[in-house]
């Protein structure tokens, strides 16, 4: 019997867990605001909690063990931020352990 609410518990703890914090490379003032994005898509159920970052199309790998994940942007880098849910994310990117994506777009900085 312990062992089944140890497994319960434990189930209701990882399943209710927050997302991954995603900060970005920028001034202090700046740097959650990836993460502030994250949060309110995970909190309306759009994402999971450890969603694949794809940034100008190319999957960002990060170790989903870690807690806060570094972004080579700054918030002036990016351009639009979308995300997918679950079901669009795997069919998309063939990767069947994702939690959604954030699809970040950057600016071009060339025009």
């Amino acid at each position: 019997m312990k062992q089944i609410l140890i497994i319960l518990s434990f189930t209701i703890l990882t399943g209710c867990s927050n997302p991954k914090v995603f900060v970005l490379n920028d001034t202090t003032e700046n740097r959650y605001f990836v993460s502030a994005s994250v949060g309110n898509a995970f909190e309306k159920d759009q994402i999971g909690s450890s969603p694949i970052m794809v940034i100008d199309g190319i999957p960002f790998r990060y170790d989903k063990k870690q807690d806060t994940i570094l972004l080579p942007l700054k918030k002036s880098d990016i351009g639009n931020l979308n995300f997918l849910n679950i079901n669009s994310s795997r069919i998309i990117y063939n990767e069947k352990e994702n939690d959604g994506a954030v699809i970040i777009t950057t600016r071009n900085r060339n025009k």
